[in-house]
Formats: C-alpha cells, structure tokens, sequence
C-alpha cells in the first residue's frame, strides 16, 4: 500500500532539498542545486515566470507524481552526502563570499566609499585609510593644503 503524494509531501521534499543544497560550503556548489531544484520543481509542477500561462502540468498524473517524487527522494540523498564531503574538504571562500564594510555610500567607484561623495575621511576615525588596507594611517598632510575642486 502506497500513500497518496500530496502538496505536503511535495513542499517538504523541495524544503529539504533546498536546506540540504544550503549546507554545501563551496559557491559554486551551493548556488548551482538552489537552481537546479527551483528549476526541477517548477518544470515538473508548471510552474513559469510571470507573464507566461502554464497551461500543461506533469503533476496531475498520478504515476508521473510518484516517479518524480522517488527521482527527488534520490536526489537529496545524493545531495546531502554530496554536501557532507563538501563540507570536509571546505576550500577557500571566494571573493563574492567575503563580507564587505560599506563605510558610506552617495558617490561612485572606490574614491567616493572611503569618504563619501568625495568628502575627506576624517583622520581619527580608526577606519579610515590612505591606501586600501583597512588599519592603515590617513596623511595628514595631503589634507591639510589640499585645493577644493570647483568645476
């Protein structure tokens, strides 16, 4: 005797699938079975981007249902042992990975976000910086001479 799949079912395999793509430790990884299940579940359910009508769905037989529901029943096993070696064998974080300190904001490119808009750092403040390390120590100098820009 077999259990009838329902939406439940359905929505706590997606939930575990997606829970188990979180614990990759790699990017790449991560990100690339987040997709993958999105686009699995979406595919197999009718489900489209907004604007285009889903007018044909898998889901409503009831052996296709259960075909799909044991290929991602599979599937995150796969991806959770998939994980747990990830995991083991952590590799370095990449740059999109590695938090930011946003100082201020209102200008453009890497001139504006020590001072903002082109406004001078203050040279007490402890994060503010002459070359590009963070810690390192203003000149006074250069501020204290230095032309307003007037265009």
């Amino acid at each position: 005797m077999t259990t009838e799949i329902n939406r439940h079912h359905l929505l706590a395999l997606y939930r575990a699938l997606q829970r188990s793509a979180t614990k990759f430790s790699s990017y790449n990884f991560r990100h690339y079975f987040l997709r993958r299940n999105r686009l699995a579940f979406r595919e197999f359910l009718g489900v489209h981007p907004v604007g285009q009508p889903s007018s044909d769905s898998k889901a409503s037989n009831p052996a296709n249902l259960n075909a799909f529901y044991k290929e991602q029943r599979d599937q995150l096993d796969i991806v959770s042992r998939a994980a747990a070696v990830n995991r083991m064998f952590e590799g370095e974080r990449l740059v999109v990975e590695r938090p930011r300190i946003i100082t201020s904001g209102g200008g453009a490119g890497m001139e504006a976000s020590a001072g903002g808009a082109g406004q001078p750092v203050d040279p007490q403040h402890p994060r503010a910086t002459e070359g590009g390390e963070p810690g390192e120590t203003v000149n006074k100098a250069a501020y204290k001479d230095a032309p307003l820009n007037k265009n």
